[in-house]
């Protein structure tokens, strides 16, 4: 029984004991599979996530891995002026890479390498070696190193043909040059340099447009880049000319054919620089030539300007002197930066001013148009008018003729200030506020330009007495040159808001055309007989009136003066206040085709003149007298122009001395005088060609070999027109007369294009140019 009961009690044990392994197996067995679940759901995870979520990321990676992929620049397209003359393109250039790895393991002489390059590349030897033995953080040699980009086809060639040459020579085989690769680029080139400069924009270093039209057409101009696919080995090797090697073709970008039309815009770019050097303008200034029918831009430009192909080089000698003599390095960096960026910057859509007088062709036509004033409305001046406070002068010339009253053609005629501050409190702040609006001041004109900034009007719930009196007369809303010119072509165009473009074709890789721009009229702000109206009457401004300094005999040119204080906190003539000068022009009067605007900010003229009528008008008239003939507007003089009309020197060389003169007459009245005892002209001054106010002298010579008879030159500045006239005709010399030729005491000559002291042929030409100095617009 005892032995029966220690047996069964060590089974009892047994089981027990094998239990306890059980369970324990069990726990052990369960934390297996816990674990194996744990990392086999991980895995899952880890599979869905590697091939579903980031599967296109991962894709990618192996196949970048696996793969070489070189992108192809596209060609980028041209510009060209209206007419087809090439303004930008780009040329095929090459960047000199190097692999140091590859030189290295080819045992290439760097010395010898860094040697010739700086020698062809016209860099640094050093600078060029230190690249050639270049390595990897990790120690490796590095595997590519730019030396110098964009370099031209000819040091592209000399280089590879010196590679050829050292190859080939038989002692160099144990040390070929390798690991020197020339890739293909693009470089944008400018026939022109400074040409338009603001206006075209220039493309950085990854060939997208930095400014101007290349930055605004960026997308269209750059084109899309094409790609080629090369598969690789484990070492990342090209496996070339395998089937498995794809090329996508890049796609060249389109060309713009602008409306800048190139004559035109040298013309203009040569009148407003004369304009900012000789009166020491401090601050720009802008000029715009305007298709008065359409709103195409002819002409656009600021200077100084800069030149495109070298845009990070300031061209201003005293904006440079004055950034070198700053002492601290990083605020003369800084100073740099700022003058680049203010060289570049086109002023004419990205600058706001006061526009002074020229802002009062609106509040005129507005008046009109709205009925608040009819060409009978009149109002007083003694030279100045009392505003809640304030005092606002008047610069008419009306004051020193005592004229105190004053009807509508004389109010705009004079640009009277106190008439317009009586005119547009009699037009009302709301009818006021929305010629405004109608006239595009609360909007950009939506020229096809980049950074075009927004003119500033005050709201009418802003508009108080004295703000509308101020804004009346052009001093209290600050508009961009191009708003202003926009808005003002359609005071004199019929009435229609222009939306102005500079951009006529867009052009694809072919030369077929793909994108044309049309007239697009924004809206009808004054009816066709109000714009009639005050462009005749602007006409007369000119031939008689503020605007006289434009005049160009044979045109109907009209126009409106500008002066504008710049700091509005300055109250009256502070020695302390500086000025914007401008003046708007347009012609010919009774079918405008071109309206011009110049823009001077901040002259220094030595005898503190600021006038616009003085500093801008002028050359808005030297503008229109060369573009008019240029676009085939016809000359017609009137009779009081009679004695200004000119006309050609036909070629009478060769002919018999009374069949010259007959021609002579013919041609143009003019008086010749006969040299000489032959019977055969053999030369004559003025050379054939010129042009001549009618009944001028003409010296013809008939011996053979008879040299010229010469007088000298002399001073011809501040006189008037009819001294000058005596002057030039005692040495028998002819004048040429631009600018205002009224023979009065206040026109005076300001130029001479042949300077005192040189020696001319009897019978040559002095262009003379005269001023009307009394203006104060």
């Amino acid at each position: 029984m005892a032995g029966s009961f220690e047996r069964e009690k060590a089974n009892t044990d047994d089981m027990k004991t094998g239990n306890a392994v059980s369970r324990n197996m069990r726990v052990r067995l369960w934390s297996v599979a816990g674990i194996l679940i744990a990392f086999f759901s991980v895995l899952i995870f880890m599979l869905y996530r590697y091939q579903i979520v980031d599967g296109k990321t991962n894709r990618a990676k192996a196949e970048a891995q696996q793969t070489a992929d070189e992108i192809i620049t596209p060609s980028r397209g041209n510009i060209y002026d209206k007419n087809m003359k090439l303004l930008a393109q780009s040329a095929t250039v090459w960047t000199v890479v190097v692999s140091p790895f590859d030189m290295n393991t080819a045992k290439t002489d760097v010395n010898v390498v860094a040697q010739k390059l700086a020698e062809l590349l016209e860099m640094d030897q050093q600078t060029i070696y230190d690249k050639l033995v270049a390595k990897r953080e990790n120690g490796e040699y590095s595997v590519y190193q730019v030396i110098k980009r964009k370099i031209e086809k000819p040091v592209a060639d000399a280089i590879t043909q010196w590679i050829e040459e050292y190859n080939g020579q038989e002692e160099n085989k144990p040390k070929k040059i390798k690991g020197i690769t020339l890739v293909q680029d693009t470089k944008r080139y400018y026939p022109y340099n400074n040409f338009a400069s603001t206006v075209i924009g220039y493309v950085n270093a990854d060939g997208d447009g930095v400014n101007g039209i290349e930055r605004y057409y960026n997308e269209v101009l750059k084109g899309t880049p094409g790609r080629v696919v090369v598969p690789q080995n484990a070492w990342g090797d090209d496996l070339a000319q395998t089937e498995y090697e794809v090329q996508y073709d890049a796609i060249s970008g389109g060309s713009l054919v602008l409306t800048i039309d190139q004559t035109i815009q040298s013309i203009l770019e040569k009148q407003v620089e004369t304009m900012v050097e000789l009166n020491n303008v401090q601050e720009r200034a802008v000029g715009i030539v305007m298709d008065a029918k359409t709103g195409a831009i002819l002409g656009m430009t600021t200077k100084p300007d800069y030149d495109l192909n070298d845009p990070n080089t300031i061209v201003s000698e005293q904006v440079l002197a004055q950034i070198n003599a700053i002492a601290d390095e990083q605020q003369r960096q800084d100073a740099y930066d700022t003058a680049l960026w203010a060289q570049r910057r086109n002023k004419a859509v990205s600058d706001i001013y006061y526009p002074g007088s020229v802002f009062k062709t609106i509040t005129a036509s507005a008046a009109l148009d709205s009925g608040k004033a009819t060409t009978a409305t009149t109002f007083g001046c003694t030279g100045k008018i009392e505003v809640a406070g304030h005092t606002i002068g008047c610069a008419g010339q009306h004051v020193q003729k005592g004229i105190t009253s004053l009807d509508f053609y004389n109010g705009l005629n004079y640009s009277c200030n106190p008439y317009f501050v009586q005119l547009g409190q009699q037009i009302g702040a709301e009818v006021f506020c929305n010629y405004l609006n109608a006239f595009g001041f609360n909007e950009k004109t939506g020229i096809d330009m980049d950074d075009e900034a927004q003119s500033q009007t005050i709201p009418l719930e802003k508009m108080g007495i004295t703000e509308l009196s101020s804004a009346a007369f052009g001093q209290s809303t600050a508009v961009t040159p191009i708003a202003m010119l926009t808005a003002a072509t359609a005071v004199i165009n019929g009435g229609e808001l222009l939306v102005p473009y500079v951009v006529d074709q867009v052009l694809d890789a072919d030369g077929n055309v793909i994108q044309q721009t049309e007239k697009q009229v924004k809206r009808q702000v004054v009816s066709a007989d109000v714009s009639k109206t005050i462009a005749l009457m602007l006409e007369e401004s000119v031939a008689t009136g503020h605007g006289n300094n434009a005049y160009v005999a044979g045109y109907r040119v009209g126009g409106k003066s500008g002066t504008s204080q710049k700091d509005q906190s300055i109250q009256g003539d502070d020695a302390n206040q500086t000025y914007v000068a401008s003046f708007f022009g347009f012609a010919p009067a009774d079918d405008p085709q071109v309206a011009v605007l110049i823009v001077a900010d901040t002259p220094k003229r030595e005898d503190g003149n600021t006038f616009g009528g003085r500093i801008c008008g002028p050359y808005v008239g030297k503008v229109m007298r060369e573009i008019l003939p240029y676009l085939g507007v016809v000359c017609e003089y009137d009779e009081e122009e009679a004695e200004y009309a000119q006309a050609a020197l036909p070629d009478v060389t060769g002919q018999l001395v009374d069949e010259a003169m007959i021609q002579m007459n013919k041609a143009g009245d003019f008086d010749c005088e006969v040299i000489g005892s032959g019977t055969t002209v053999t030369a004559q001054y003025p050379m054939a060609g010129q042009k001549l106010v009618r009944g001028s002298s003409i010296i013809l010579y008939t011996d053979a070999g008879a040299q010229p008879q010469a007088v000298t030159v002399p001073n011809l500045l501040n006189m008037t027109n009819g001294q000058v006239q005596e002057t030039l005709a005692g040495l028998q010399l002819n004048l040429s007369a631009i600018g205002s030729v009224k023979d009065e005491a206040n026109v005076l000559s300001i130029t001479q294009d042949i300077a005192e002291g040189t020696s001319l042929p009897i019978g040559s030409v002095v262009q003379v140019e005269f001023e009307d100095k009394s203006l104060r617009d």
